[in-house]
């Protein structure tokens, strides 16, 4: 599929209305063969040309020369700006027929505006030169037209206006495989441009035709098209793909220059690839994975590589099963991960690691246990502590169960009664799973005093967990967690001398933000998307040589949910390839921003229909160390064979909501309105309130809660909306 877009320009044919053997017949047809360079023959991966001088400022932020010069350094992108423009009008007073200018130009009038001496501009222009470098990549359409015309034995002329001087721009051309070409023409070295007019005869004069016998291809309308057909050329249009919207931020408090510039490089990475012919056929979970999950796992790696470069931790953990891509990749922000840095990949769960922490009785923490959005079975609960369930019948019954067959919701509270009553049974149980566990850390960790743990976080229950199985002997041991997301009753397992940092979400984010996001689907993607080619941790045990190694789960379901995310994982990839080559020399500090993020908001929040479908029929366990219960992340209702509020029990509230098409259903949803308010939720279980429909029409509609399909979808929206 061509990423060419139709242009309706009475001046020039466009390239989609014209097929290749008419453009065959065309090149044919005249003696000289003229090509744009910039924007036609070369593309740059950043969304317009101006953003690389945004890309030049975060080159130099991390040098001396941000140090001795900040405010220039700090301002280079307006005084960049501001310097051509000063630099042609200059042109113009001094009585110049025309208003090209040189990069020398145009650093002399940076320099006057600045007062910037010579070493500094001479670092400014020559980072420039080495940005344009880097960004620049072949036009495959134009390629194609190129290679054309040099089958056709033509002459071939490069036409640009441009700053930049003949040699540099020979140099882009050659990154780019463009060679072979007869002639290449800068207006700032002719005086003379094709926005004036004045190029198109003079090229046609120097190689002795007449314009009519020039055929000239370029993307801008007016200066390669409606000025070569004034001068007598044919010109035929190769429109530029119209400018993506760039989802919207939730969050407050960056500076706009930096998410600004993050979203100018995924659009110019993101449109690169789908230039690409290579990639128009490519796999959807690829595509998925390219456009939204290489910006936020590159996020990511940033701040991750930012922070492990300024901690230099002894050892680095990478926790199973949601780092095993991320231990692949961070070396690259790296440069390498240095020999002298350890990291090993560790076998953790919370379904490995919670019953064998237990030293006292929080039930707070074993409540993750045995929570779900699914009723469970008082025996199925019960085996997942650990316990044999025929041997609590009795117990079961004083705690007011009928049997173990009964099924128990969330928040139960006889389940927790039930608890207190075996608490002594619980620790016993805790007691001999320990010492494995406790090893197989004592292992991992080694001599290590300063660990750096790297997952995907939430609430720390896995951090809180290793500190407790480690115990006294490893006092000196600081464990720092480094996570994509904390939450905000994280505080509850930070333990004194250790920490927990977030960087997509941290606890002093907004409550909404947190709960609209998060509680609708994102953490459950997010999960999926990081997942390794491998099973749960189920628990430990000694090996041949004396090692305790992990027990790992071997589902057919969860390998075939993990092949979908290793597809998904290698557009990932592919994305942080691309932004490597391009952006790799830029300091992993002056990238981090959320805004690498902002697709994957948009996702969780307002998908595409396609993207519904794709993802809907996922599954995702449903309780913490049982991969048994799975619930979806968005079913097609039709075919799910329950009413709407059955479906409270999936995850992907907006997905389920445009897959389904509900956005304009403004009936009150009893899924929705408990799924929102889960104090509502827990008035309703204790008695408080009869139901969510009795809260709604007493209070909440007075209150403006949400109480609706559609009003889900409509504040969900208010996240990425654009500012009116």
């Amino acid at each position: 599929m061509s990423n060419i877009q139709e242009h309706v320009a009475p001046v020039a044919e466009t390239i989609e209305a014209s097929p290749e053997a008419e453009l065959r017949e065309r090149i044919a047809a005249h003696d000289v063969v003229s090509f744009d360079v910039f924007d036609t023959l070369i593309l740059r991966a950043i969304a317009a040309p101006a953003d690389a001088f945004n890309v030049v400022k975060l080159r130099l932020l991390a040098t001396d020369a941000a140090l001795h010069h900040p405010h220039v350094i700090d301002a280079f992108p307006d005084l960049r700006v501001r310097a051509e423009r000063f630099a042609r009008d200059a042109k113009e007073r001094g009585g110049e027929a025309h208003r090209e200018v040189t990069l020398d130009d145009i650093y002399d009038a940076l320099a006057s505006l600045a007062g910037a001496d010579a070493a500094l501009v001479e670092l400014l222009k020559r980072t420039e030169l080495a940005v344009e470098r880097d960004l620049v990549y072949p036009n495959p359409v134009a390629k194609r037209l190129y290679d054309l015309a040099r089958a056709e034995r033509k002459t071939i002329v490069l036409c640009s206006d441009m700053y930049l001087p003949a040699s540099e721009v020979t140099t882009l051309l050659r990154r780019c495989g463009y060679d072979g070409y007869d002639a290449l023409y800068v207006s700032c070295e002719h005086a003379r441009s094709k926005h004036a007019g004045t190029m198109f005869p003079y090229v046609a004069g120097r190689h002795g035709v007449a314009t009519a016998g020039v055929l000239h291809i370029g993307d801008n309308a007016y200066g390669d098209c409606e000025m070569a057909r004034q001068a007598g050329c044919t010109a035929v249009h190769l429109p530029p793909p119209a400018a993506g919207q760039r989802a919207r931020m939730p969050w407050r408090g960056e500076q706009q220059f930096y998410s600004d510039t993050v979203g100018a490089i995924v659009e110019g990475i993101v449109r690169k690839r789908e230039r690409d012919p290579a990639h128009t056929t490519a796999d959807a979970w690829e595509r998925l994975g390219f456009r939204v999950f290489g910006p936020l796992l590159t996020g990511f790696l940033l701040w991750l590589a930012a922070n492990v470069r300024e901690r230099r931790p002894d050892k680095l953990l990478f926790l199973a099963r949601d780092a095993h891509f991320v231990r692949r990749q961070l070396g690259r922000f790296l440069g390498v991960l240095p020999d002298e840095l350890d990291n090993e990949y560790v076998y953790v769960s919370r379904g490995s690691l919670l019953m064998p922490s237990l030293t006292d009785f929080p039930l707070p923490r074993l409540a993750h246990l045995f929570s779900g959005k699914r009723k469970s079975s008082v025996a199925a609960h019960l085996r997942r502590l650990g316990l044999e369930p025929e041997l609590y019948v009795n117990v079961a019954r004083s705690a007011d169960f009928d049997d173990l067959d009964e099924l128990v919701p969330n928040g139960d509270p006889r389940m927790r009664a039930l608890l207190g009553k075996l608490h002594h049974e619980l620790l016993r149980a805790s007691a001999k799973r320990r010492p494995l566990a406790r090893r197989y850390l004592a292992q991992s960790i080694g001599d290590a005093k300063r660990v750096m743990l790297v997952d995907i976080g939430w609430v720390g229950n896995i951090q809180a967990s290793m500190v407790r199985l480690l115990g006294p002997e490893h006092a000196g041991v600081q464990i720092d967690g480094y996570y994509v997301g904390v939450f905000r009753n994280a505080a509850e397992n930070q333990s004194a001398g250790h920490s927990m940092q977030g960087w997509l979400t941290h606890r002093d984010d907004a409550p909404d933000f947190e709960q609209l996001l998060w509680w609708s689907g994102g953490v459950e993607i997010l999960e999926f998307a990081m997942t390794a080619p491998h099973g749960t941790t189920l628990g430990y045990e000694e090996g041949p040589g004396g090692d305790v190694v992990p027990i790992v789960e071997a589902s057919e379901v969860e390998n075939g949910i993990a092949r979908f995310a290793q597809r998904l994982q290698k557009g990932a990839g592919d994305f942080i390839d691309e932004f490597v080559s391009a952006y790799g020399s830029i300091p992993p500090e002056a990238l981090n921003s959320r805004a690498w993020a902002a697709d994957f908001v948009r996702l969780v929040t307002d998908p595409a229909p396609d993207e519904a479908v794709l993802l809907g029929d996922l599954t995702h366990g449903d309780v913490a160390g049982d991969t048994s219960i799975r619930l979806p992340f968005a079913p097609d209702a039709s075919e799910f064979g329950a009413g709407l509020d059955t479906l409270a029990a999936c995850y992907w509230k907006a997905g389920f909501i445009v897959r389904n098409g509900l956005d304009d259903d403004e009936r009150f949803s009893e899924a929705v309105y408990l799924a929102i308010y889960p104090d509502i939720q827990a008035a309703v279980e204790d008695g408080r309130v009869s139901s969510a429909h009795e809260h709604w029409m007493r209070n909440g509609r007075f209150e403006e809660r949400i109480g609706s399909w559609a009003a889900w979808m409509r504040k969900s929206r208010e996240l990425t909306a654009p500012p009116r």
